[in-house]
C-alpha cells in the first residue's frame, strides 16, 4: 500500500511544484516597454565628382615580331675557309661583319684572267685605230696625187691635140691616174673596214668590262657579310663545308626593325577611326620579362591585311623605336601595350557600381540619397564615363545595397577625389 502511494504521489507533487514555480515567475517578470522602430542607416562608399576631359588608356596584349628578316644565302659556290667570330645561333652582328668566307682562289683567278683579256683587247684596239688613222692619212695623200695626175693627163691631151705629144706619153699618164684612183678606192675600203673593226673591238672590250665586273663581284661575294645590324638564327655552316649557290647559311633579324602586333575589338577600332585615326599614335610597350623597367615606345604604322574571323577585331602593328643590337628584346616576346584611347569632353568617370539601370546615379544630400539621371558614354575597364546631371564636387554613391533608392538614409565614408 505504501509503495502504491509513493509511486503516484511523488510525480503529482513534482508537477504541482513546477506549476507553482511557473506561476510565480510569470507573476514576478519585469514589464518591457515597447519603443518605436528606428530608421536604418546604410554605410556606403562615395566619390567626389569631377567633370572634365578624360582620355582613358587601353591595356592590350601583343607579341613582338621581326619587322625585317632575311635568309642569308651565298651568291657563289665553294668551300668554307672561314667564319665570323659572331657566326652562331643568337650571335649579334653589325653591318659588314663577316659571316662566312668561301675559298676565293678560283674567283681571284677569274678576275685576273678577265683583266688580262681586257688589257689585250685594248691593245688590239689601239693597233686597229693606228691602221685606221694611217688609211685616212694615205687617202688624203692619194687624193692629192690623183689631182696632180689628172692635170697631167689633161696637159698631155692638149699636147697630143697640137701634135707635140706622143700617144705613149698620154697612155702612160692615164695608166698612172687609173692606178692612183684604184688605190683611193682601196684606201676608202680600208677606212670603212677599220671603222667596223673598231666597233667590233669596242664591243669586245665592253664584254670584257662586264666579265671583269662580274669576276670582281664574285670575288667580293666570296665574303658573305651582314647586310644590317641584327641577331643570327639557324647558323649551321662549318669550316670545310661546301656551299652551293642558294644554300641557306643563316637567318638575320634586323635589330632596329622590331614590331608589336596586338588585337583590338571592333568597338575600340571604331572609336579610333572616329577620332584622329590610329596611324601615328604612340603607345607604351611593357615587356613582362622586365618588371619595373622603363616602357618602350612604339608608333602604330598599319593594320593587318586580314580581319580576325573569330573575334571580328583587327590586328594593329606598331614599330618599336630606339632599339639596337644592345636590346634584350627578341621576336616572340609577349608584351603589354598601353594605348591612349579616345578623348571625351565634359564627362565624369565613376566605378561601374555607381551606375544604376544604365542612367541613374545617387548623390548624398543631407545624409539621404538623391537620384540623378545621366547619360552613359563609354566603358573604361571597370569604370564608366557618364555625362549630364552632375557638377564638380557632388558626392556620388559608388556602392550597392539591396534597399538603395531615393530618400534612403546613408553614412558616407572613404571619400576620395575623382579623376
Amino acid at each position: 500500500m505504501f509503495k502504491w502511494v509513493f509511486k503516484i504521489g511523488v510525480p503529482i507533487a513534482i508537477i504541482a511544484f513546477a506549476v507553482a514555480t511557473a506561476g510565480y515567475l510569470r507573476a514576478t517578470k519585469p514589464e518591457i516597454k515597447s519603443e518605436p522602430p528606428q530608421e536604418r542607416v546604410w554605410p556606403v562608399e562615395t566619390l567626389q565628382a569631377h567633370v572634365g576631359a578624360v582620355q582613358p588608356d587601353w591595356t592590350l596584349y601583343g607579341q613582338v615580331l621581326a619587322g625585317r628578316e632575311v635568309e642569308l644565302r651565298p651568291l657563289v659556290a665553294g668551300r668554307i675557309v672561314g667564319v665570323g667570330a659572331q657566326y652562331r645561333d643568337g650571335g649579334i652582328v653589325k653591318k659588314g661583319d663577316l659571316l662566312v668566307q668561301v675559298d676565293p682562289f678560283d674567283y681571284r683567278s677569274f678576275l685576273d684572267e678577265a683583266e688580262a683579256q681586257r688589257v689585250e683587247a685594248r691593245a688590239r684596239r689601239r693597233e686597229i685605230d693606228a691602221d685606221y688613222k694611217g688609211a685616212r692619212n694615205l687617202l688624203v695623200y692619194d687624193e692629192g696625187q690623183a689631182a696632180l695626175r689628172r692635170r697631167d693627163v689633161q696637159r698631155r691631151e692638149k699636147l697630143r691635140g697640137s701634135g707635140a705629144g706622143s700617144v705613149k706619153a698620154l697612155d702612160d699618164a692615164k695608166m698612172s691616174l687609173s692606178e692612183n684612183e684604184q688605190r683611193i678606192v682601196d684606201r676608202r675600203r680600208a677606212i670603212e673596214t677599220g671603222q667596223a673593226r673598231l666597233g667590233q673591238q669596242d664591243a669586245i672590250i665592253d664584254r670584257l668590262e662586264v666579265a671583269v665586273r662580274r669576276a670582281a663581284r664574285d670575288l667580293v661575294n666570296a665574303r658573305l657579310t651582314a647586310p644590317f645590324d641584327g641577331f643570327l638564327v639557324d647558323a649551321d655552316a662549318e669550316l670545310g663545308k661546301r656551299l652551293g649557290v642558294g644554300d641557306r647559311v643563316a637567318r638575320l633579324i634586323d635589330a632596329r626593325r622590331l614590331e608589336v602586333r596586338f588585337h583590338i575589338g571592333n568597338a575600340q577600332f571604331s572609336q579610333l577611326q572616329s577620332g584622329a585615326g590610329f596611324k601615328g599614335r604612340t603607345v607604351q610597350v611593357y615587356w613582362q620579362g622586365r618588371d619595373g623597367a622603363t616602357p618602350l615606345k612604339a608608333v602604330i604604322e598599319r593594320e593587318n591585311s586580314e580581319i580576325d574571323t573569330a573575334s571580328g577585331g583587327v590586328d594593329l602593328i606598331a614599330r618599336l623605336a630606339d632599339l639596337g643590337v644592345g636590346s634584350a628584346l627578341r621576336p616572340g616576346a609577349f608584351v603589354r601595350i598601353v594605348m591612349p584611347g579616345r578623348s571625351y569632353e565634359n564627362v565624369v568617370r565613376l566605378p561601374e557600381a555607381a551606375l544604376h539601370h544604365k542612367d541613374t546615379v545617387y548623390l548624398i544630400e543631407e545624409d539621404r540619397l538623391k537620384p540623378v539621371k545621366v547619360s552613359f558614354i563609354a566603358r573604361v575597364d571597370s569604370d564608366v564615363l557618364v555625362r549630364g546631371g552632375l557638377t564638380n564636387g557632388q558626392i556620388v554613391v559608388t556602392s550597392r545595397f539591396p534597399e538603395i533608392g531615393p530618400g534612403v538614409k546613408v553614412s558616407g565614408f572613404a571619400k576620395v577625389s575623382g579623376p
